[in-house]
């Protein structure tokens, strides 16, 4: 008989740290993730599987077409439907730098973002300027399906008719929000639960919503979706208008939608050159 020789140090080398890794799953608890602070002017988008989040990689995918879209200083980040609580992590810190937050789902995903807008961010009075919900199912932790939270400034949910014994149907009416049946939309009534999170007109509608209802960027005082002198002009007059430290944080952006090929001093240049004007001006007056 052959004896077979079980190197233990090796064996015990190799297998921990995939033990390690595998640990907090096992136990049922999220492994630890260390977020970074957002850039100023974010648009954070968090993005919530379905249940066999394995199997769709239809948020995965939304997620990269979104991150090469048109979508100014886009942040995306997707979790499992019942990662709720990571999921606020992530927006928790980023609250400083985000300019717009938005969250989509898919399925059981789509019932997560109102759960999330509800029942963790509402609490530390944290808004949501939008949520997508995409066929959006009940999921095992219950409530907040098709009622859009109060903390949520507008809703888009869109859903397919069921037409399979074993196919979900999403919900068709969530309150406060518009509700869209996508086969209308597309002219299409081929489309089912799994293949909706998958379709590029549907990332194109989102991205879309996603354009059509951003933040105007802090520091743009006068609302021509630029952060240039004339805002310093605006708060000059009215201080009570915003934040000094908004404008000279996010002095230089633009809206995606208006391009500034105008020249615009620096801050200080602009602040040395006004307070020069203004000494002429007086001097003028009381020669």
């Amino acid at each position: 008989m052959r004896s077979i020789f079980i190197d233990r140090e090796s064996l015990v080398g190799k297998s921990l740290p995939m033990i390690l890794t595998l640990l907090p799953w096992l136990l049922g608890v999220a492994p630890f993730v260390a977020y970074s602070q957002a850039a100023a002017g974010t648009t954070q988008v968090a993005l919530f599987t379905g249940f066999l989040a394995g199997a769709n990689a239809g948020m995965d995918n939304l997620n990269a077409t979104l991150a090469a879209s048109n979508i100014p200083n886009y942040d995306g980040m997707v979790f499992d439907w019942d990662r709720k609580e990571e999921a606020f992590d992530w927006i928790n810190m980023a609250t400083a730098g985000r300019s717009t937050l938005v969250i989509v789902g898919h399925s059981f995903g789509g019932n997560s973002t109102l759960q999330l807008a509800n029942n963790f961010l509402k609490d530390v009075g944290i808004d949501v300027d939008l949520t997508i919900q995409v066929d959006s199912v009940e999921n095992f932790h219950g409530g907040w399906n098709n009622l859009l939270p109060s903390n949520v400034d507008v809703g888009h949910n869109y859903y397919q008719n069921s037409t399979g014994f074993f196919e979900p149907q999403g919900e068709d009416f969530v309150q406060r929000a518009t509700n869209v049946n996508a086969e209308v939309l597309f002219s299409d009534t081929s489309i089912t639960h799994t293949s909706l999170d998958n379709d590029l007109r549907l990332y194109d509608e989102i991205e879309l919503r996603i354009l059509d209802n951003m933040n105007s960027t802090s520091g743009d005082f006068n609302f021509d979706d630029n952060v240039d002198g004339l805002d310093f002009l605006s708060w000059q007059r009215n201080p009570s208008i915003g934040l000094l430290s908004d404008w000279e944080e996010n002095y230089g952006l633009a809206s995606p939608l208006v391009v500034n090929t105008a020249t615009v001093p620096e801050p200080a240049i602009f602040a040395l050159a006004l307070t020069a004007s203004s000494l002429m001006l007086s001097r003028r007056y009381t020669a």
